[in-house]
């Protein structure tokens, strides 16, 4: 049978403090998508020119427009490939100049937060709808990144919202 190992009252209860820290991790957090998704019935160019109106009506100039199915259905093959996850893909950059400056001020480190992006896609299992899809922000510790950032969410929110409400 096995040994019987005495443990000390304060041996346990640093066996006990350790595992509480060790699992605390893995308490009390709620898994959020780093990605927000939102779909649409529609055409895929009415949505994407849909988004770029919404974009430049806000005084917002669109920074570039990423072809992204373009490039992946060309090169798969190369890569054993065969099956496009897209039937049309493409991602667009924009930047707001306040919301840049604010994040900036706040934290030097947020100039990884722009320029937004707004992904506009049509799935090849799914060609009835389009999707729209941003990256929900990382948000730094301090009041002031959480104010820009909380605006940055918004701006891409509106944006989405305008272009999808017919």
């Amino acid at each position: 049978m096995g040994q019987l190992i005495k443990v000390s009252r304060t041996g346990l209860c640093r066996v006990v403090l350790l595992c509480v820290i060790a699992l605390l991790p893995m308490t009390g957090q709620t898994k959020k998508s780093p990605v927000k998704t939102y779909k649409v019935e529609g055409d895929f160019t009415d949505v994407l020119d849909s988004v770029k109106t919404a974009i430049e009506g806000k005084g917002i100039n669109i920074a570039h427009t990423l072809p992204a199915s373009n490039m992946l259905n060309r090169t798969g093959e190369a890569f054993g490939i065969t099956d496009n996850v897209f039937i049309q893909a493409e991602t667009v950059e924009f930047c707001s100049a306040r919301i840049s400056h604010q994040l900036a001020q706040a934290n030097h480190e947020n100039i990884l937060l722009y320029p937004f992006t707004i992904s506009i896609y049509v799935l090849t299992r799914d060609p009835d709808l389009v999707h729209l899809s941003y990256r929900r922000p990382y948000t730094m510790a301090d009041d002031e990144s959480q104010a820009a950032i909380q605006e940055m969410v918004q701006l891409v929110e509106s944006i989405i919202n305008e272009a999808t409400t017919w």
